[in-house]
């Protein structure tokens, strides 16, 4: 229906009469309870469930009229004392008001002043504050909410993140299913792939310097991320790059109208230090303006392998306009870190055993570890055109310096143990920007339908420099005893080689919803280019090189009862090649067909959700080397990864979350030949469960305990499958206290002290995980 202004406000005032005199002729129930003294904990959903499972648990009697509330979905209720503030809670940021009834219980209605003013988002993000998230945030652009999206996406909350006491992103992906992390090594930063391929990293769903050449550009402190969306199979072709099996979406903190400070303090092993502020709040008084600036720093006097321990800081200013039509974020992050290389070891190259050695002694010197400063600018903005047409545009740059500081160590051609020094530096920038048309219609009476067609594009450079002095020291020792070396870090030379590229993309997708269906499809045309410039002795001519690609996808979601959904979907992936073969040729672009179905089901009045899925992908014109002719390049059949996916999430009872899951993938070479005959690095098994439980003490006094279960099964180490890293598993344990307005955190992690070596495809670098160590985590709201 079409209607005014003044038509939406009559309604909405004779609404309120008829649902205060049904008010007044209905008897509440007798042994209703206004102030219930359990507090009344929901998720977000459907509106109309919230306000029933209210009026159930506090015994009120809440009228509402379905026509107001349908479509709309509840914010998170979090400790509320009575029906009043839990449904106010509910309907906060959207069009309802809550009165009281004539004669008892409560009345939900159209509120005429918000319909002619603003709608302002009153509280954090639910990833703030919940475990489970129903919302979609940059991964979707049709605003279906993850629930109804025919696709496995999982979420790690920025509240388990707190909980978990995480200090990087490689420790909260732990978290995520199918992810193989790698914590910085002595050749780059912190690096990760998705069911068997490698992922780049998207920041709020644009792409960053990491997809340029500069591999820590996904990298940032934990202090400013709201949520991170571990994206499965066609999510990834989202962003356009290739990302064949999946992605990793950063999505930051955004201001709201609620006026909070909080500060939080940590301490731990290894001399560890942090701090964090975080001030939010309306900065006008109709509250349509709001921001908020994060900082943070962080100190360690060694990581556990005894390198250079974890300095950073973190200052990411934000500022927000809201109102009913229009939603614009701009906002801003610095930081600078230098963190130590991870504690490693290596495989003997006789007994092809990993060297069973002290890994809290550095090897060679301690002086070791990789410098970071990024500087990002961004903003995100939607406004509605007119009712059912929303236009949604997002930008992003980022700077970015990488400086490593490292050991090669490795065995030379004679078999003997060595370690090369030099130490190289990346200075990389990235721009991007996608902008959409999102239209929603009715087709008839059964059929609802959303359009959105856009334009997408990126683009970037990176250049590499070494270090001017290259050292090589053969057979350094791995004994403990042995006393360590001061490496004297050279300067770094001049640029050798520039790398660039860009990308563009015009795309567009179809969302159709009837009866218990709903149908997704879409296109993308991408455009990539590539640029290349050596200086190794003077200036090379600049090397231009463009292709082109299509990737269609495709997915269906099938509602079977209210709590159970049935999905499938398929995309295929193009990833532009620009190796050339011995003759001269271009090789063709990667092609990957990725095949998943699955379901959904919501548990416990949906406060918990699990997904499952089967997945297939495969790889083709992987890049191969001729055995007979190693300078030789050309295409081959590639690689297939088919497995399980299980997730879950949310509130099993009162008090009791849990997060946890397990992908299984089998994982297999289309050919062989005498240079590969396994996939490295990619373990068949990843799994962890975290589950936490928090009660009422005493008056004005909480607690609760955590415990978390990470591990994966074995992998190989090397192309020919001669080198087997063994499997791994860690417990970590929690304990909370709330009292007096401090929210305490004592931590423990891998509470067993059990040796873990972690995933590789170098037999002559092997991760070691953390030892057994203690965190201490206090915070404090102002107010």
């Amino acid at each position: 229906m079409h209607m005014t202004a003044k038509t939406r406000c009559l309604l909405g005032a004779a609404s309120l009469g008829v649902l205060a005199l049904v008010s007044a002729v209905t008897p509440s129930p007798a042994s209703a309870q206004s102030a219930q003294a359990t507090a009344i904990d929901l998720p977000a959903m459907p509106m109309a469930e919230a306000l029933q499972a209210i009026a159930a648990r506090t015994g009120e009697t809440i009228n509402y009229d379905p026509d107001a509330v349908q479509g709309l979905t509840s914010r998170p209720v979090r400790g509320a004392t009575n029906a009043r503030r839990a449904a106010e809670e509910a309907i906060k940021g959207s069009s309802l008001a809550v009165l009281p009834g004539a004669k008892a219980g409560l009345v939900i209605v159209i509120d005429p002043v918000i319909l002619n003013e603003i709608v302002v988002i009153a509280r954090r993000d639910e990833a703030e504050t919940s475990a489970l998230v129903r919302q979609s945030s940059t991964s979707d652009r049709n605003g279906l909410g993850l629930r109804n999206q025919p696709r496995n996406t999982q979420v790690i909350t920025a509240k388990t993140i707190e909980e978990q006491q995480a200090l990087n992103i490689t420790d909260i992906l732990r978290n995520a299913g199918g992810v193989s992390a790698l914590v910085n090594t002595p050749n780059s930063g912190a690096s990760y792939t998705l069911r068997g391929f490698s992922a780049g990293g998207l920041v709020n769903g644009l792409t960053t310097t990491s997809q340029y050449g500069v591999n820590a550009g996904a990298d940032q402190p934990v202090a400013n991320i709201e949520r991170i969306e571990v994206l499965k199979g066609p999510d990834a072709l989202l962003a356009g790059f290739g990302n064949l099996g999946g992605n990793v979406n950063v999505v930051t903190k955004k201001p709201s109208a609620e006026r909070r400070l909080a500060v939080g303090f940590d301490t731990g092993s290894f001399g560890l230090v942090r701090g964090v502020i975080d001030a939010n709040g309306a900065i006008t008084a109709n509250k349509k303006l709001s921001a908020r600036v994060i900082t943070s720093a962080q100190t360690m006097d060694h990581n556990y392998g005894g390198y250079t321990g974890d300095k950073n800081w973190l200052f990411a200013p934000t500022v927000r306009y809201k109102d009913r039509l229009t939603d614009v974020v701009i906002g801003a992050s610095m930081n600078e870190g230098s963190s130590g290389i991870g504690a490693f070891t290596l495989f003997d190259n006789k007994t092809r055993r990993i060297i069973d050695r002290d890994p809290s002694r550095p090897i060679y010197a301690p002086n070791q570890g990789i410098r970071i400063n990024t500087t990002r600018v961004y903003f995100d903005a939607t406004r509605q055109i007119v009712p059912g047409i929303d236009l949604v545009v997002r930008g992003t740059h980022d700077q970015t310096l990488l400086k490593l500081r490292a050991a090669n160590v490795g065995y030379s051609r004679a078999g003997a143990l060595i370690a090369d020094t030099q130490g190289s530096r990346q200075d990389g920038s990235s721009s991007a920007i996608d902008s959409f048309l999102r239209i929603k219609t009715r087709i008839g009476d059964g059929v609802k339908a959303s359009f959105n067609f856009g334009y997408n594009y990126s683009d970037g450079d990176g250049a590499q420099q070494s270090g001017l002095v290259y050292n090589r020291a053969t057979n350094p020792s791995l004994d403990a005893n042995t006393p360590l070396v001061v490496i004297p870090w050279s300067a770094f030379g001049d640029v050798q080689i520039r790398n660039g590229g860009k990308q563009e993309g015009v795309y567009g997708q179809a969302l159709i919803e009837f009866w218990k269906i709903k149908v997704l499809g879409g296109v993308r045309k991408n455009w990539f280019e590539s640029t290349s410039q050596t200086f190794f002795a003077g200036p090379s001519p600049l090397l231009v090189q463009r292709k082109s690609g299509v990737s269609p996808s495709g997915g269906v979601i099938f509602d079977a009862t209210d709590n159970l959904s049935i999905f499938a979907n398929y995309a295929r992936g193009e990833q532009a090649t620009f190796t050339v073969a011995k003759d001269g040729s271009i090789l063709p672009n990667i092609i990957t067909n990725n095949k998943e179905a699955g379901v959904k089901l919501d548990l416990f009045q949906k406060r918990a959700t699990i997904n499952a899925s089967y997945f297939d992908i495969q790889q083709d014109n992987i890049i191969v080397r001729d055995p007979a002719d190693p300078t030789n390049l050309f295409p081959g059949p590639g690689q297939r990864g088919r497995g399980v996916d299980l997730n879950i999430a949310g509130q099993l009872s009162p008090g009791w979350t849990v997060l946890a899951s397990l992908t299984r993938t089998k994982y297999a070479l289309l050919t062989t030949n005498a240079l590969q005959t396994v996939v490295a690095n990619q373990p068949r098994d990843t799994y962890s469960v975290y589950s936490t439980y928090r009660t009422k003490i005493s008056e004005g006094v909480s607690g609760g305990v955590s415990a978390g279960l990470y591990g994966r099964s074995s992998s190989f180490a090397n192309l020919l499958g001669q080198y087997v890293v063994p499997s791994s598993r860690q417990i970590d344990a929690n304990a909370f206290l709330s009292l007096g307005g401090f929210d305490i955190n004592i931590g423990v992690r891998n509470i067993f002290d059990r040796r873990n070596y972690g995933s590789t495809s170098i037999f002559s670098y092997v991760p070691v995980g953390e030892p057994r160590s203690v965190r201490l985590s206090i915070s404090k709201r102002l107010f």
